[in-house]
């Protein structure tokens, strides 16, 4: 071999070295990309509750770029619009998006379904503190989700390396987000009632026990009062007017209760035409005034039959008792549904305690 084609086979080998060395940095650094999405995927299915899982996500994007201010959206479909579920500032501890905030924008982007980048040489001119520099949208097969927003960074771009690993972030935030709202539209499910919206039987046998419980340890606490509310004639309603409008009259006597009722009390569907409330810290004489109102707002309460054009009247019987130390939830509910019956067969529309 001649010399100078030995130096030409040394080159090459050179030249071979040089691109495996090139490409063995290239794979460590997909390996460690791989491995960062992968601890990210982790992190943000490792929670069902949409702000902790917003909390990861800007906790990712801040793994990658100098962000000072970001937000998360979660998209409500039936109104459009928007619930915020993580705001990051780096100026503040508690952070929240303006008041005035205009979510126009994300709208927008989300139903566009394109990311969108501020332009590199418009980030070097003076911008408002919550503009948008980076807007992706969040979309599953079924659903909007919502989306991710940088609003301010410490950087003077965003380049196409890390566009595309956050916008693969984003990828994983929808996935982990909507099984989030899937879960939650589960756990709703499983709690209320699919005519009225209120809470089931399961659900308050669970609360009415909790309630008694709690009662037991702690009867300084006082006591919480019980009513089983039932609607008047409600088989002749359906039978003369329809099932459609017994719906509408059971959906109507939720919304005359929910109206009239404080945050803490719980209202629920017991079954058929019955409802349950359960009313904390109130002892007899509360209960009695409680009962009384309920009775006399549904009486006040008309409904409108589209159907016949005629406008109802609708009541209600009411069996109410208050918590004994010595009660069991079965024991309370009998007392309450005993004075029910005595309701009924002194000729309805009263509220009678035992």
């Amino acid at each position: 071999m001649s010399e100078s084609e030995q130096r030409s086979g040394n080159g090459l080998i050179e030249r071979l070295q040089a691109r495996i060395s090139e490409l063995e940095v290239q794979l460590q650094e997909i390996t460690l990309h791989n491995r960062v999405l992968l601890d990210i995927a982790r992190a943000l299915n490792a929670s069902l509750d949409p702000q902790v899982i917003a909390a990861n996500i800007i906790s990712a994007f801040s793994s990658l770029i100098a962000i000072d201010r970001a937000s998360v959206l979660l998209y409500r479909e039936k109104s459009e619009t928007f619930r915020v579920i993580g705001v990051f500032d780096s100026s503040t501890l508690s952070p929240q998006l303006p008041a005035d905030f205009d979510l126009a924008f994300a709208l927008k982007v989300l139903h566009s379904g394109e990311p969108y980048y501020l332009e590199t040489d418009r980030l070097h001119h003076s911008l408002q503190a919550w503009d948008w520099i980076c807007c992706l949208p969040l979309h599953s097969a079924q659903r909007k989700i919502g989306t991710i927003n940088i609003h301010a960074i410490r950087q003077t771009e965003i380049s196409n390396a890390q566009k595309d690993f956050l916008e693969t972030v984003a990828g994983h935030a929808a996935s982990a987000l909507e099984n989030a709202i899937l879960y939650g539209i589960v756990q709703q499910e499983s709690v209320t009632d699919g005519l009225t919206g209120i809470y089931n039987h399961r659900y308050f046998q669970k609360r009415l026990r909790e309630y008694v419980s709690l009662s037991q340890r702690r009867r300084a606490q006082g006591p919480f009062g019980l009513l089983i509310i039932d609607v008047d004639y409600f088989k002749p309603f359906n039978d003369r007017y329809g099932h459609p409008f017994g719906d509408l009259v059971l959906k109507t006597v939720v919304q005359t209760l929910t109206r009239n009722l404080r945050q803490e009390d719980v209202l629920a569907r017991y079954g058929g035409e019955e409802f349950v409330l359960l009313t904390p810290g109130t002892n007899e004489k509360a209960i009695r005034l409680i009962s009384e109102k309920v009775r006399k707002v549904v009486e006040q309460t008309k409904i409108f039959n589209p159907a016949t054009g005629e406008e109802l009247s609708i009541t209600v019987s009411i069996g109410a008792t208050t918590w004994h130390p010595s009660d069991t939830p079965a024991s309370l509910l009998a007392r309450a549904d005993q004075a029910l019956y005595q309701a009924k067969q002194m000729g309805r529309n009263l509220s009678v305690f035992l």
